[in-house]
């Protein structure tokens, strides 16, 4: 789908006509064209109202049922960053991944790029606070809006009005980490030095 222009407005952006502003949560959303479920699965690429919709009602990333929940919270899958992040890791821990339902977390592990690359590591979660969006941020350019990087960023810092969103992401707590035979999926490989 062809996507429309971004145009400066007061102090943020806008789509150029009838595209227009911003959703009812005040967040520009990248437009999609293609309904969820349509075709193959595209692993690598995100369909955003999908990704939104499993976020906000926390559905499993693959099949859209209902996410695996019990007395420790929410599954979740995500990308190994015990190195990065340190001790508290994955507590306060912003990730775009929707949560997993049990039977589906040996597929998402197997075919997600980005837990393949560093290794699925499951996750109980007790709060989930959707406060973050991935999307790419704009700045104020001569002309129009210069694009900018793509990121994770808090919703409710002064960039809000300068980002085009495509994902919902969250702050994760009250977290637990799983042993990977729990919910069958294969043992992340280790790590080496250098490897991102």
């Amino acid at each position: 789908m062809p996507q429309p222009r971004v145009i400066a407005v007061g102090d943020g952006i806008a789509y150029e006509g009838p595209a227009g502003g911003r959703g009812s949560d005040g967040v520009l959303w990248k437009p999609w064209g293609l309904k969820p479920h349509q075709g193959e699965p595209l692993w690598a690429k995100v369909h955003g109202p999908r990704q939104r919709r499993a976020m906000r009602k926390h559905l499993c990333q693959v099949c859209g049922g209902p996410a695996d929940r019990d007395e420790h919270g929410w599954l979740w899958l995500l990308e190994d960053q015990r190195e990065e992040a340190g001790p508290k890791w994955p507590d306060g821990w912003l990730t775009a991944h929707p949560p997993v339902c049990q039977p589906c977390a040996p597929i998402a592990a197997r075919h997600c790029p980005h837990l393949r690359r560093t290794g699925a590591v499951p996750v109980r979660v007790r709060d989930v606070v959707l406060d973050a969006a991935y999307g790419q941020r704009y700045y104020r350019g001569p002309l129009r809006p210069t694009a900018g990087e793509r990121d994770v960023f808090l919703m409710t810092r002064w960039h809000r009005p300068w980002v085009v969103a495509n994902q919902l992401a969250a702050t994760l707590s009250g977290c637990t980490i799983l042993d990977p035979a729990e919910v069958r999926i294969e043992t992340p490989a280790p790590r080496t030095a250098g490897r991102r």
